[in-house]
């Protein structure tokens, strides 16, 4: 049987071949290789494995090693937005409460994308998560952990959710955790009055019983505010970035003062976008959904053009999204898990 590298190779050859992608790129996706991991074989999680036989990574741990930034991923659940015809997949219904995300898949948690988002977080969040100060501050009663996902198959999957609970306790349970929080000003900070969420005790990874370490990005104007109510310590790190906010610089000093390898990028569509346009996010982990039906959403409908996460054959190679490869899909039921990845800029990402 074709291993996972071989037919990545020969997709990667064919691209070129056809002039889809430049000597640059394929050049590029080689040297970076893939990570595999087959739980079957490699760790005994035979339950996990019926359902993911292989979990892809979209570069090596040699590649990893060589950068002088975090390797980012990002994920995301998207449903069919209609019926028939050629699909867009959207990510979010706006005007419902959570962008509607639970109608993507039929008002429901279904199995695929609790185990491909739990499996994400393990993963790749193991060591670090980032969100934008506005996802912060939406969610502030969470804590971001694979049981956020996990858990809604507890109860129906037992079996996968032990299988997920030991590869956490293989991959993640000795890893020093962070949640990285992006917020580019004092503005930020006072647009989203998360002073006064904190002086409440709202925000749930700050309350310093929960022993979440919390790294804030920011600017000088950001921390000289925030910091003040909020002051460094052995859980509250600050990274700032002078007058103005520059997500590299923030990127160059997180891998060098903290040792974070891999970020989990959580922060929603803008900010991962604005990693991926500036080249150093990797990779993007998606879970199709199939058309929900129509009252979850109206086929008859104009679709917000903000809301599409991607359109059947806008990728380089003919795939959903936009800029990017698809390189390795799971049939769960009628969903898909998909991993998909972007060229990195490696001016910028190698040491």
């Amino acid at each position: 049987m074709e291993s996972v590298a071989s037919r990545y190779k020969e997709q990667l050859t064919l691209l070129r071949e056809k002039g889809v992608i430049s000597v640059y790129v394929y050049r590029h996706f080689m040297k970076r290789g893939l990570k595999v991991l087959k739980p079957s074989k490699d760790l005994g999680l035979h339950h996990l494995g019926e359902i993911l036989p292989e979990i892809i990574v979209g570069a090596s741990s040699e590649y990893v090693g060589m950068m002088k930034v975090p390797y980012q991923a990002t994920s995301y659940v998207a449903a069919r937005a209609q019926p028939t015809g050629n699909a867009s997949y959207i990510y979010k219904i706006s005007g419902k409460p959570g962008g509607g995300v639970l109608d993507l898949t039929g008002g429901t948690k279904k199995l695929g994308d609790s185990v491909f988002a739990s499996t994400h977080r393990i993963l790749l969040g193991a060591n670090a998560m980032m969100v934008s100060a506005d996802n912060l501050s939406v969610n502030r009663e969470h804590i971001w952990n694979w049981k956020f996902f996990g858990n809604a198959i507890k109860q129906s999957h037992p079996e996968v959710y032990e299988d997920l609970a030991k590869l956490w306790a293989k991959m993640g349970e000795n890893s020093v955790f962070y949640q990285i929080v992006i917020a580019r000003s004092d503005k930020t900070f006072r647009r989203l009055k998360l002073v006064d969420l904190y002086q409440k005790g709202q925000i749930k990874i700050l309350d310093p019983k929960n022993v979440v370490r919390v790294i804030f990005l920011t600017n000088e104007s950001g921390y000289d505010y925030f910091s003040k109510f909020v002051p460094e310590s052995d859980l509250i790190d600050y990274v700032t970035t002078g007058k103005e906010f520059d997500i590299y610089s923030a990127m160059i000093k997180v891998r060098r003062l903290f040792d974070i390898s891999v970020i989990l990028n959580d922060g929603g569509r803008v900010m991962s976008n604005s990693v991926r346009d500036l080249g150093i996010l990797g990779e993007e982990r998606v879970t199709l959904e199939p058309y929900p039906g129509n009252q979850f959403i109206p086929s008859g409908e104009s679709i917000e053009p903000g809301s599409i996460l991607g359109i059947e054959g806008i990728g380089i190679d003919g795939g959903e999204i936009q800029n990017g490869i698809r390189i390795h899909s799971t049939r769960i039921g009628d969903e898909a898990a998909n991993v998909y990845l972007y060229p990195l800029n490696e001016e910028l990402c190698i040491a």
